[in-house]
């Protein structure tokens, strides 16, 4: 007699945003459902996908997460022109736990939202100190400065910004 159970298997994964993996993993979805190929064949084409290397270096990719927050600050935390460099540093700060350190170190990984907001929030707090905090604004350095640890927010507004321009109203 046939049992009817399933198998469920956990993928873990390095912090970061691939997003070109998961449209190939929607493709390959919906070439599953569509019944183009075979629940075998699309198992070993996941797990090339799955162990596909980046498109970019790590250290490019720092770079990229400096650039981010030094570009988010301004349109979504009030960032001044004076903010805009320590974004990027603070940006490079994060970019650089999250690419080195966190897949090294196992322990870090776990706690790596709690330790990133920590560290950068320590920085964003001794620049906006500078000049009795008339110079830096504390609030967007720490905000923006963790914006990509927080994914959701990056694709939901990617999202809005393409919906925004296709005349469609979120």
């Amino acid at each position: 007699m046939p049992t009817l159970t399933s198998e469920t298997q956990i993928v873990h994964a390095a912090e970061g945003h691939d997003l070109a993996k998961l449209h190939d993993c929607h493709l390959l979805y919906m070439e599953v459902i569509r019944a183009c190929i075979g629940v075998e064949e699309a198992i070993a084409r996941l797990d090339e996908i799955i162990n596909r290397k980046p498109l970019r270096s790590p250290w490019v990719q720092v770079l990229i997460n400096g650039v981010a927050s030094a570009t988010i600050g301004p349109l979504e935390f009030a960032a001044g022109p004076m903010d805009i460099p320590v974004l990027f540093l603070l940006g490079c700060i994060v970019g650089f736990l999250k690419l080195t350190l966190a897949p090294r170190y196992e322990g870090c990984s776990k706690v790596f939202d709690l330790l990133a907001a920590i560290i950068t929030s320590f920085f964003a707090r001794v620049f906006g100190s500078i000049n009795g905090g008339n110079s830096f604004c504390f609030p967007a350095l720490a905000q923006a400065s963790i914006a990509l640890i927080l994914p959701g927010h990056v694709i939901c507004k990617l999202l809005q910004a393409n919906m925004s321009c296709c005349g469609a109203d979120i």
